[in-house]
């Protein structure tokens, strides 16, 4: 090779190595905001099926969200059902895009279903990992069975076996049959399966299911509900919350049938998930200031007056848990005493029937 040739190439090198320099100088120059600027549309996941508690929430959400960030990218739902809600949380931490143009709405058993169901869960996931937007909603729970079913009462339920409707084995409404079984001496049977509450509800109608655990008394099941008790076509069973709901005074929570103090305190370890009871997340890995900007996104949306104004129209209701916080709760949650953890997991973890 001739000295014209070398310097020539020199010459190529130095400049490829220029514009690779430039280059990554530009990306690392990209702020938060001119990311969210450049994009036409943000993604969020749903967990379930549409017209849903999670499906209503997350289009709710996202349509002011898209109002509180840079460029207001138009933000597209996804439904993706499956395993409970395991699939969607698996896929956006291991799948999804991490740059901040995705996010999602979890099924609030899914973040503590490693914590409590241990090597049984499908989750491929570290809770504690996800960026944590925050949660629209501290949740409470309801179980409700047919008014033509065989038994509407505890007491009834403790000798005759219903069936009750459930999306997947390490979701909360399966989870709540077990516990309400283990402690109370109830013959409850978790039918898994089904793609959302929409489709329990249904089943429930046909008198394919005698009832289903509402684990978000919050969403629009809670409206059909409570029109339908006083048409005399179903029933309130037990409250899965700390207090009783104003709107059923008569009905016993769980801790008002537990007496037995180690039992009342697992049950307050579950009840204690529910804070998070309609959690957005982000991928790990997501630039700390993007996820910053989604944080406040997500705050300025939850707060603003039109958000509220629809949500009550929805019959959606807004008690919310914000970003550091909601993390800060997680990994409360990940702290628990191993005694009491792994108690609670032989009650709670998936059956081999199951």
């Amino acid at each position: 090779m001739n000295q014209t040739c070398r310097s020539m190439m020199q010459i190529v090198g130095v400049c490829a190595a220029g514009w690779l320099a430039f280059a990554n100088i530009s990306a690392s120059a990209e702020t938060a905001e001119d990311f969210f600027r450049s994009k036409g549309q943000v993604n969020i996941i749903v967990p379930t099926s549409a017209g849903g508690g999670y499906d209503s929430y997350a289009r709710l959400v996202g349509k002011y969200m898209s109002k509180y960030l840079p460029g207001a990218p138009t933000i597209i739902v996804t439904d993706m059902p499956g395993g409970g809600g395991i699939a969607a949380a698996n896929y956006v931490y291991n799948i999804a895009a991490k740059d901040g143009s995705v996010f999602a709405i979890l099924d609030r058993g899914s973040p503590t279903a490693p914590l409590l169901y241990g090597a049984d869960s499908k989750s491929q996931f570290d809770a504690v990992r996800f960026g944590w937007l925050g949660s629209a909603m501290s949740e409470s729970g309801m179980g409700v069975v047919s008014a033509h079913a065989p038994a509407t009462t505890i007491e009834e339920a403790k000798k005759i076996p219903l069936f009750f409707g459930s999306t997947g084995p390490e979701t909360d409404p399966a989870m709540d049959v077990r516990l309400v079984n283990e402690l109370l001496g109830t013959k409850l049977k978790a039918i898994n399966g089904y793609k959302g509450q929409p489709e329990e509800f249904l089943a429930v109608e046909k008198g394919e299911l005698h009832g289903l655990f509402m684990s978000g008394w919050s969403g629009p099941g809670r409206a059909r509900v409570l029109a339908a008790v006083p048409a005399g076509q179903m029933k309130l069973l037990v409250q899965m919350s700390r207090e009783r709901d104003p709107q059923a005074p008569d009905t016993p929570t769980l801790l008002d049938l537990v007496q037995n103090s180690d039992d009342r305190q697992m049950v307050e370890l579950l009840l204690n998930r529910l804070t998070l009871g309609r959690p957005f997340v982000t991928p790990p890995g997501v630039p700390e200031d993007r996820l910053e900007l989604l944080r406040a996104a997500f705050r300025q949306a939850i707060d603003d007056p039109g958000l509220r104004a629809e949500a009550a129209t929805q019959k959606l209701a807004i008690h919310p848990t914000y970003g550091a916080d909601a993390q800060t709760i997680i990994e409360q949650m990940y702290r628990v005493p191993p005694a009491l953890l792994e108690r609670t997991r032989k009650i709670v973890r998936v059956s081999s029937d199951e």
